[in-house]
């Protein structure tokens, strides 16, 4: 048996505007997606809770096998921490989980490149953000291109992830945004504040300015909700996080459900805060 595994992540800022070049801060968190390779008569891929595997994510992971050198057909059965649709990188994982089983030593471009393959299938046109953070620990600086740029983010901070319990794929959300982008002038001018928040938040994160970078969360939410991709219970999420004294809260990923998160002032506030909203606390960066 081969085994790869490969972290969740979260988008601190960035969701959307990447897609159109704009940067994106992201960060892996310790919830995990592990695959395990087994011999088998024909490839198949086992997801957790019974779920029946689309024909495409199959023929992705067989033509992931086949870039690797990966020889013979293989039962990939998937374990994941990370609840899926909520925005957390998933997919994403299971991409770099698969890409590390199928060719162990592969550096982390590598299984980000791999991991593409199975974004495209779910995702159609992704901005690479998501696997570029999974098969990295820590907390990145993207911008999409060929190849992305990639840079490492110093510092460390707290955050509450607390979930909606609304499953969304991130198409539900990216494919309406570029349809009313098409006819609507105000979309650009609200993508390009994003991807300058993602800008500033670098900063501000690797001087460890937190009230700084929960203000930018917070302006950011405002524009996600502005480009119409929040929700009911994201909002209600939201609030339960600034409630209970969020530095700046905000969606996470695509929207229309998924999670939410916000800034503490320490472990322990994040602790209490993730505890309040039936969430989790994390630690992002070193």
């Amino acid at each position: 048996m081969m085994r790869g595994r490969a972290p969740g992540k979260v988008l601190l800022l960035g969701e959307h505007s990447v897609v159109y070049g704009h940067p994106a801060l992201a960060a892996s968190i310790p919830r995990y997606v592990t695959v395990d390779l087994l011999p088998a008569a024909e490839t198949r891929i086992e997801l957790p809770g019974g779920i029946q595997t689309p024909f495409p994510l199959r023929e992705a992971a067989v033509a992931m096998a086949r870039e690797t050198g990966f020889e013979g057909p293989f039962h990939a059965r998937l374990q994941s921490e990370i609840p899926l649709g909520s925005g957390l990188g998933s997919s994403a994982a299971f991409g770099v989980a698969l890409a590390r089983a199928l060719k162990p030593r592969c550096s982390p471009d590598e299984a980000a490149a791999l991991a593409m393959r199975i974004e495209r299938v779910l995702h159609g046109a992704p901005s690479g953000v998501d696997p570029a953070a999974c098969a990295r620990e820590g907390v990145i600086f993207f911008v999409r291109g060929e190849p992305p740029r990639v840079e490492p983010v110093r510092g460390a901070a707290w955050i509450a992830v607390a979930l909606t319990g609304i499953a969304r794929g991130t198409h539900s959300t990216v494919l309406p945004l570029a349809e009313r982008r098409k006819a609507d002038a105000r979309i650009d001018p609200l993508l390009a504040r994003l991807g300058e928040l993602a800008r500033e938040g670098r900063e501000l994160f690797e001087r460890g300015d937190l009230p700084g970078l929960g203000a930018t969360f917070d302006d950011a939410h405002a524009g996600l909700r502005e480009l119409g991709v929040s929700c009911a219970e994201l909002e209600e999420t939201v609030a339960a996080l600034r409630k209970n004294g969020a530095l700046g809260a905000k969606l996470t990923g695509a929207g229309g459900g998924g999670a939410a998160i916000g800034l503490a002032r320490n472990e322990e506030h994040a602790r209490e805060m993730a505890a309040e909203t039936g969430g989790f606390a994390v630690k992002v960066g070193a």
